[in-house]
This record gives structure tokens, C-alpha cells and sequence, in this order.
């Protein structure tokens, strides 16, 4: 523009200002800003509200705030730009203050203080404006659905859901996705078929959050149909995220071919896909693949981390795989410098246990540099219940009963180690100091199993 001599004027910087921001190209906005003053247009209101937005959205609140006070007027724009400035840079405080001084709000105001407090949790503050608030459109319900679905309050996020007059994608997505993340699978699938009976064709995210459904729910059938109904949609399946999910349901939901043809031809494979796979495998009884997997993925040169060594470990003992699951385990310490979280020794211990190998899992107990949890003594008095280890389910139990006082099925556990030796006698003190102790037996569970 400028080699064939035109001249900016206040409608031009504002196209190029807003070109920048979208882009974070911070330094040519400066560049655009020197040109600006040079042209005397940094008083308009439309260009300074462009460099208040530019500076927000490059994460320079200091020079948008700058830029802002000396702005001799402000639109309702303006403020709004500074709000969300606020807002993108993580100061709600100074964001709510602002918008507290606001001579004039509009919808966009009210919108970007609600959906800013929403996301960092504050459903109060939240609630409170969304309560104040003159007019609300969709962005506004969607912004309080999302913030409600993500803190796990899925009944308010469901009441205004149905009182919203108008939903639009994201808050069908945010309201299947919620149910999915908070345990409800069923209910996120009930969403799922209540949007397309309104014929509204979903997105890749709200089919994300369904796969994430199904994958909980673990039915093969329902998995066939959503991969089925994806890929006759015009979502892109070269979606990193879509065919990670897609590869994540079809494993966990049994289609392991399926979804064994898809990991295989994705353009690349990082640790999450290979931890998707090697989890689903272990899951179906496919222990030896599951192992196979991991040491493929040691080979594409994918350092392996905590959750991974979780995921192998696990398939390690689901497939009662005991000296490949030592082997990893020493891998994790030695090789890889990851020191064993309690879990990682839960699971060890929960191998050996199943394994027959008792006084290995009792000795590795009694190594950890930490305590060990209620889930890792627990693993070991089954173990010695299944091998009929008294001796050892007394020493275990009586650990439990000082991590756990409560626990009743601790109790019968060894009530049952007790019964398959005769010792009728210890059954029954064992009943009474449970009264004693006002713990309750665990429903389900028989004193002889």
C-alpha cells in the first residue's frame, strides 16, 4: 500500500492491527503502532481500541493498559477490550474492577466477564452476573453450561441447559462432554441422541466427548455406530485428536482390529496413542500384545513416562507377565530415572500377589521409601486368602485395620482365611471386635467365601 503511495487513515490500522493480534505478531504491531503516532492517529478511538486488543492478545497488559489510559475517549468497545485483556492474562481481580467502572456495558461486556470467571471456576461470581445481567443470549447460557459441566455440577449445568432458549454447538458439546468427564457415559449418550433428533449435525468436539462416552461404557455395538456415523460425516478423520479418540473407543470397547487398523495408520504416533492401545489390549486380555506394544514404542524412540510405566506395569499384571513386569519396573528406576510412585508399587505388589509369590510382594512392601497404601496391603491379603497364607493375611490384615478401621470387607477377607483353616473360634472374635468397633460388614460380601 505504502510503495504505491497511499496513505493509512483510521479505517486502515484497524484492519492491520486486528491482522497482527489474530496472528500474535506482537513486533509488527509495534511497527504499525510507531506508524500510527507518526500519523497522528492514536487519539481515535477505533485505532486505540485496536492496540488495546492487539497488546491483550500478545500477552502485553502493561502496554494495552498504557495505551488504554491514554485514550482521551473510550468506547463501551474499548473497555470491553480491556476487560478481556484482564481476563486473557489471568487478573480476574483487575478485570472485575474494571468492568465495575464501566460508564456503559453491553452483551460483550456482560459476556467476557461471565465466561472469564466461569472458566477459572468462580461459579459464584459467575452466577451472580449471570443473575444481574439485562439481556442474555446463547453465548452467555453456554459460557455458565461449560463452567458448570467442567466443575462437575452437572444438574445446574443441566437446568440451564433446558432453560437456555437457544443452544448452540458448544453447549451441546459441553453438556455431553461433562457427563462424560463426571462418570455419567449414559447420560452424555442420551444428549448425543437428543441433538441429532433436532437434526443438528454435531462437530469433531461433541463427537470427541461421545467417543470419550463410549469408551466408559465399553459397548462394541454403540462403538461400530459412532465410528460408522463418523465416518460418513465431513469431519476429517486426519484430526490428530478425532482418531485418538476414535482409536481409544474402538480398544477399550473391544474392536481391537479396528482400532489397531487405525493406530497403524496414523501419520504419528506419540505416547498418548500408544498408551491408549497398550491400555485397551490389557483391558481385553491381550497382556503379551500390550507388552509387545510398549517395546515397540522404546524403539520409534518414545520416552516412556509415569503413566506409562502405569499402563505396561498393569497389563504386566493382568497377564500375570511377573518377569517382564520386574524388568520394567528396574527399567523405570534405572533407566529412565522415574522414581515409583505408590501405585507403581501397588501394582508390583498386586503381580507377585497374583502370582503366588507372597513373601516377594511382603518383602517389596516393606522396601518402599514411602507408606504403603491401603490398595497395595489390600492386593496381598487377597493373595493370601487365594493361597491360604494365614500367617501372612494375619500380619496384612492387621496393617489394614490400622490404614482402614473402617473397612469392612478388610474384616471378612480374613474372617474367609480363617474359615478355610477351621479356626472357627477366631472367626467369631473376629465378628464380635467388629461390632466392638462399630464397623460394618460390606454388603455382598459372605463371612465364607
Amino acid at each position: 500500500m505504502r510503495r504505491v503511495g497511499a496513505v493509512p487513515d483510521k479505517f486502515t490500522y484497524p484492519l492491520v492491527l486486528k491482522s497482527c493480534a489474530g496472528e500474535l505478531r506482537v513486533k509488527d504491531g509495534r511497527g504499525v503502532h510507531g506508524s500510527v503516532v507518526k500519523s497522528g492517529l492514536d487519539e481515535d478511538v477505533f485505532v486505540g481500541t485496536s492496540l488495546v486488543d492487539l497488546y491483550g492478545k500478545c500477552s502485553e497488559i502493561e502496554c494495552a493498559r498504557k495505551v488504554f489510559d491514554a485514550m482521551p475517549q473510550r468506547s463501551v468497545v474499548s473497555w470491553t477490550a480491556m476487560v478481556v485483556s484482564y481476563i486473557g492474562a489471568g487478573d480476574l481481580v483487575e478485570a472485575r474492577r474494571m468492568f465495575q467502572q464501566m460508564p456503559l456495558r453491553n452483551v460483550k461486556s456482560w459476556n467476557a466477564m461471565i465466561s472469564g470467571l466461569a472458566r477459572v471456576g468462580d461459579l459464584r461470581s459467575a452466577g451472580e452476573l449471570f443473575e444481574e445481567m439485562p439481556e442474555r443470549n446463547v453465548v452467555t447460557f453456554t459460557a455458565m453450561i461449560d463452567g458448570y459441566a467442567k466443575a462437575g455440577d452437572m444438574a445446574s449445568a443441566r437446568t440451564l441447559f433446558d432453560q437456555a432458549p437457544v443452544r448452540d454447538m458448544f453447549a451441546w458439546s459441553s453438556m455431553i462432554s461433562g457427563y462424560a468427564q463426571n462418570g455419567l457415559p449414559n447420560e452424555a449418550v442420551k444428549v448425543f441422541v437428543e441433538m441429532v433428533s433436532k437434526n443438528i449435525k454435531p462437530d469433531e468436539f461433541t463427537l470427541v466427548g461421545l467417543m470419550s462416552a463410549c469408551s466408559q461404557l465399553g459397548c462394541g455395538k454403540l462403538a461400530k455406530w459412532v465410528d460408522s456415523y463418523l465416518s460418513e460425516s465431513s469431519i476429517a478423520l486426519e484430526t490428530a485428536h478425532v482418531v485418538a479418540a476414535l482409536i481409544d473407543m474402538n480398544v477399550k470397547c473391544g474392536n481391537i482390529e479396528r482400532a489397531t487398523e487405525l493406530f497403524e495408520i496414523l501419520p504419528k504416533r506419540d505416547i498418548i496413542s500408544y498408551c491408549s492401545m497398550i491400555q485397551g489390549l490389557s483391558m481385553h486380555g491381550c497382556g503379551v500384545l500390550a507388552v509387545k506394544l510398549f517395546m515397540r514404542m522404546l524403539q520409534e524412540g518414545i520416552n516412556p513416562d509415569e503413566v506409562a510405566f502405569t499402563v505396561v506395569l498393569t497389563a504386566c499384571s493382568c497377564a500375570a507377565l511377573v518377569d517382564e513386569g520386574m524388568h520394567f519396573f528396574e527399567m523405570m528406576k534405572n533407566e529412565y530415572s522415574i522414581v515409583p510412585s505408590p501405585d507403581h508399587f501397588a501394582i508390583m505388589v498386586d503381580l507377585l500377589s497374583r502370582s503366588g509369590r507372597l513373601n516377594a510382594a511382603y518383602e517389596l512392601l516393606n522396601t518402599m521409601p514411602m507408606e504403603p497404601n491401603a490398595s497395595a496391603w489390600g492386593a496381598l491379603l487377597g493373595a493370601s486368602k487365594l493361597y491360604g497364607d494365614l500367617e501372612l493375611g494375619e500380619v496384612v490384615a492387621q496393617r489394614l485395620f490400622e490404614l482402614e478401621p473402617q473397612n469392612g470387607g478388610n474384616y471378612v477377607l480374613l474372617s474367609n482365611i480363617y474359615a478355610a483353616a477351621d479356626r472357627w473360634v477366631d472367626v467369631s472374635l473376629l465378628r464380635n471386635q467388629m461390632k466392638e468397633r462399630g464397623v460394618r460388614k460390606v454388603p455382598g460380601c459372605s463371612w465364607i467365601s
